[in-house]
């Protein structure tokens, strides 16, 4: 582990070969580096203001997720992905669990305490999926990095519902039959498959694997604690973090790195439904599929790349719905999502290749854009600069759009791993210069910082 503590985050090929052996890794930083950057996010605001009691049993729910994350560390997920010790986790969600104002809330957490104990039944899982939930509490194995460790580790979060971001997600996930019809456009064979829930929310409490860095913006569960095929699915976004990676990393690097329409400036208005329902529409671009599409060949052939190549799709299609379906109806442009869009490829590139599939998955996007001449560098000053006309990015996108389908989405293995041979990072050359230039800036990540849990004085005893 010494030697990957000294590891360069953009040595594609030895990163790779790393992959799956971080298990006993301990660091609250990962990929191993030399140095981070840390912007601090504040989750107090977000908070429900419940009172000092329900904030004690967050306190306590964060000490029992650490403690088990430790024991993971040093013995291994048990069997089923539940904990070594489940009762302090139980108990701790059934108390702050109680305290929740909404009795569906107060259900919510008490079937997840339930299926802390004794994992999950079809019975929790169809009632979890019936409930509105205005606070969510979850606490389990739940999926971390996959080029860090393919189990999931111990996480909790909480949050609550975000009713501005979350009707602008109810507003796009109504176009269905428009996104169709655009999807057909681009190809006759694709279709949409039904995709799940989606919760715009605001995080205000976060604990173990999840506390670590670089941040999640989104858990997909029951799949990401371990239950796979479930057809009750739920994303969880969390815009506050989003936001805070988008303003800290997103945005400087696209104020350095790119000339490519008006910019991306998070704090304009015009952006103010673009991130949340950019995410959607990722979320959208997985379930984009052909009669013919099936992972299995690919997956037995190169796992990597098979995940690699999946969240490539997902971008490229999640982006043309937004640019090109729903931006028109949320008054921004297609311009503007380019610019979002491009902000968060260098974001994703940024983090290093070979650690992270949806990264090396960005890369070959930009590579793709430039190795056909839609984006092209230039001299800025300080270093390289990506120059191009967000229309003609669009077009590259309906390209590779085009290519996904009939190397990805028809099946088989052959063509998708020629295409990402071809732009992926195992090619660096039409992206060198940048990321020499990424390799001399430190990894940027977002800190949570959670002193409300332990500030209860003034708060009430709940």
């Amino acid at each position: 582990m010494a030697d990957a503590l000294a590891a360069d985050r953009f040595d594609h090929a030895s990163n790779l070969s790393r992959t799956g052996t971080y298990r006993e890794y301990r660091s609250a930083f990962w990929p191993p580096s030399a140095g981070y950057e840390l912007s601090c996010l504040d989750l107090g605001p977000a908070g429900p203001g419940l009172g000092g009691e329900f904030l004690a049993g967050l306190a306590a729910l964060k000490s029992a997720i650490e403690a088990e994350w430790q024991r993971v560390k040093e013995i291994g997920v048990p069997a089923r992905r539940r904990f070594n010790d489940p009762a302090p986790v139980a108990k701790a969600l059934r108390e702050i669990g109680g305290r929740l104002p909404g009795e569906q809330d107060r259900r919510a957490a008490a079937l997840r305490a339930d299926a802390v104990e004794g994992g999950y039944s079809d019975e929790i899982l169809a009632e979890l999926a019936g409930l509105k939930e205005e606070y969510t509490l979850v606490a389990g194995q739940v999926s971390t990095w996959y080029g860090k460790e393919v189990k999931g580790l111990p996480t909790a979060f909480a949050c609550r519902r975000d009713g501005v971001r979350q009707a602008f997600v109810d507003a796009a996930s109504g176009m269905r039959e428009e996104t169709g019809d655009y999807l057909r456009s681009l190809h006759p064979d694709l279709k949409l498959g039904d995709v799940p829930a989606f919760g715009a929310a605001e995080l205000f409490f976060m604990a173990g694997e999840g506390n670590l860095h670089p941040k999640h913006i989104a858990y997909f569960l029951p799949e990401d604690e371990g239950v796979k095929y479930s057809p009750f699915k739920k994303t969880y976004y969390f815009a506050n973090t989003h936001e805070a990676l988008l303003r800290s990393a997103s945005a400087p690097l696209s104020e350095e790195f790119l000339r490519v329409g008006d910019g991306f400036d998070p704090a304009a208005e015009r952006f103010a439904a673009v991130p949340v329902l950019g995410v959607l529409g990722h979320e959208f671009g997985h379930f984009v599929h052909r009669p013919s599409t099936d992972f299995k060949e690919l997956n037995a052939a190169d796992r990597w790349v098979s995940v690699t190549l999946q969240e490539v799709a997902a971008d490229v299609f999640g982006t043309l719905i937004l640019a090109e379906v729903w931006a028109e109806r949320f008054g921004f442009t297609a311009a503007d999502v380019i610019s979002y869009y491009l902000a968060e490829c260098l974001r994703y590139t940024s983090r290093g290749l070979g650690h992270f599939p949806d990264s090396d998955g960005m890369y070959l996007q930009l590579s793709y854009f430039r190795q056909f001449s839609a984006l092209a560098f230039e001299n800025g000053g300080s270093g390289p600069v990506l120059t191009g006309d967000p229309e003609v990015v669009l077009a590259g996108l309906r390209s590779l759009a085009r290519v996904l389908a009939d190397a990805l989405l028809a099946g088989g293995s052959d063509q998708a791993r020629k295409l990402y041979r071809a732009f992926g990072p195992a090619t660096p050359a039409p992206l060198a210069s940048l990321v020499e230039e990424l390799r001399r800036r430190p990894l940027k990540s977002v800190e949570y910082t959670q002193e409300h849990l332990y500030s209860r004085a003034d708060q009430g005893q709940g």
